[in-house]
């Protein structure tokens, strides 16, 4: 700034709502409001270089800047955009507009730092933003942000219809368990209103969940929550049409503490067949530590599980355990739910079990060290799937028990607890190739569970070195009454015709744990018809069907 002429300061004050007002201020000469507070400062003539004749306002510390800040354009003279209706007409915004876009839970007062009890800001946050007066509109719909840290909380969060909170991501935004609650955090229905939350238990304040007013539409996304005694992270009652993405539960649940009811990753309920628990998604979610990763007795529909990770609990999966069929939410149990790409390990009993309820699906998950009780695959205890009833499937799943128990020496003497038990229908996502030569008695290539009532179909390839190929489907199929055994071996053949019958099967049904019941088939290979040094490569997938619950 070049400095025309330096001669004294000025300056004059007065008050601008008295008499004439703020009066024409000369080139550089200071003006002070008394009774507003504000500072002005002569702008000069335009001959001096000034844009316009007038008074500039110098900002203070009584100043509302929020006021004053009224015109933000969205890429303000960036010439690529136009945001009103031509180039010299954009549409400019105030600051307090532009900043309430976004709703932190910092702005009810919540820190996050790990040290205090957030439990009343964020219920507040939740309140203020979702069941004000103007609960019903759209535009009441925002989303509460909670930064990276930890909040702690000593008590339950109320989660009513059309809550939106978005973290910073799971491990980054952590909602900290400090106290022994009910839950960390649990559905009501839209009856509720600040400190007064209603569900379908409090019929006696006349106010039960409808269809209309339940719980819906809820989005959780971005947050862990941890939890400092046996107790459930998410209830979802009468719950609908809601989303949770990247949410961690875990739990405090050792080994060594067995079964605790009241420890459960996910809980489900429902009112009524209408008011249930359904069309609910978790996504990329993570849930461990716990007595029941995921549970529900009542008539929940079509919630899906996508690439989630349940680990390290006693149970993964339970629907319909506690169910008493005919009661109030419980006509069916849990139906058509689908749990799809996720991932279970260290599951001590059933990872999937299905007590009551219908046509839910386990398709292409992965099983890992489950249904061991806390020891490895080749000390299996219970099924990592378990169907009590029929219309359940499992479709392309993965179990690493099937590749430690299906062959090897190490695992002969162990009995083959079947990966499905009960009434099922599935493919074992798992391809096994097996290479024997000449054999002159029949020794075993590989293992099946001895189930009864139950059929394998076997689609096998087999190689044998360079002179011949055989494609065929191996039937193994096992009666309960006098525990009969039948194989069935169909197959196209080609290359030499010396070798069309060069290899057969036998079964062999065995009671490896002395329990007098048949638990292990073995099925061998007989070929002593083969060349000396000729090899034998079999690649095989097995598909297995029961007949009936067990």
């Amino acid at each position: 700034m070049a400095i025309v002429q330096l001669s004294k300061i000025q300056h004059r004050r007065g008050q601008k709502n008295t008499g004439s007002g703020l009066p024409q201020l000369a080139s550089g000469e200071i003006g002070w409001a008394i009774d507003t507070r504000e500072l002005y400062i002569g702008n000069g003539s335009v001959a001096e270089g000034a844009p316009a004749v007038g008074n500039t306002k110098i900002l203070t510390e009584f100043d509302d800047i929020f006021s004053i800040a009224d015109t933000y354009t969205y890429r303000q003279n960036d010439g690529a955009v136009t945001t009103g209706p031509n180039s010299s007409s954009p549409v400019t915004r105030n600051l307090q507009e532009r900043l309430d876009e976004r709703v932190s839970v910092k702005s009810f007062g919540a820190r996050g730092d790990g040290l205090g009890d957030d439990t009343a800001a964020l219920q507040r946050a939740i309140d203020q933003l979702y069941l004000n007066t103007d609960k019903n509109s759209p535009r009441s719909r925002v989303q509460l942000y909670l930064e990276a840290g930890t909040y702690n909380l000593s008590d339950t969060l109320y989660i009513p219809p059309f809550v939106n909170i978005i973290g910073a991501g799971s491990g980054k935004t952590i909602l900290k368990q400090i106290s022994s609650v009910a839950a960390a955090l649990k559905t009501v229905n839209g009856f509720s209103t600040p400190g007064n939350y209603f569900n379908f238990t409090d019929d006696d304040l006349g106010d039960p969940s409808t269809l209309e007013n339940q719980a819906r539409d809820i989005r959780i996304e971005g947050v862990s929550v941890e939890l400092f005694d046996s107790t459930r992270g998410i209830i979802l009652e009468n719950c609908r049409d809601s989303y949770f993405k990247d949410v961690a539960l875990v739990g405090d649940w050792g080994v060594a503490d067995g079964n605790v009811n009241d420890s459960i990753g996910v809980e489900f309920t429902a009112l009524s067949s209408i008011v249930e628990s359904k069309n609910n998604t978790f996504e990329q979610c993570k849930i461990s530590q716990f007595s029941y990763a995921v549970k529900s007795d009542y008539d929940t529909d079509n919630n899906f599980f996508s690439n989630c990770e349940l680990t390290d609990s006693n149970y993964g999966i339970v629907f319909g355990q506690g169910t008493i069929l005919g009661d109030p939410g419980q006509l069916t149990g849990p139906v058509n739910n689908r749990i799809t790409n996720s991932y279970f390990r260290d599951i001590n009993e059933n990872a999937i079990w299905i007590v009551n309820g219908k046509y839910n699906s386990s398709t292409t998950n992965t099983f890992e060290l489950v249904g061991n009780a806390a020891g490895s695959d080749l000390s299996p205890s219970k099924p990592v799937i378990r169907f009590d009833q029929k219309t359940n499937k499992s479709v392309g799943d993965y179990f690493s028990r099937t590749n430690a128990l299906i062959s090897g020496a190490e695992s002969s003497s162990i009995p083959y607890v079947s990966e499905i038990s009960g009434a099922a229908d599935y493919v074992l996502h798992f391809e096994n190739t097996v290479d024997f030569g000449r054999q002159q008695n029949a020794q075993r290539i590989f293992r099946l569970p001895g189930v009864i009532n139950q059929s394998y179909e076997l689609d096998y390839m087999m190689v044998i070195d360079s002179r011949f190929t055989r494609k065929g489907t191996l039937s193994i199929v096992v009666h309960e009454s006098d525990n009969d055994i039948q194989v069935f071996d169909e197959y196209f053949y080609a290359g030499e015709t010396a070798g069309l019958e060069s290899v057969e099967f036998e079964v062999q049904l065995r009671d490896l744990d002395s329990d007098a019941e048949f638990d292990t088939i073995d099925v061998k290979a007989l070929s002593p018809t083969l060349q000396v040094n000729d090899t034998v490569s079999m690649t095989f997938t097995v598909k297995a069907t029961r007949s009936d619950i067990i």
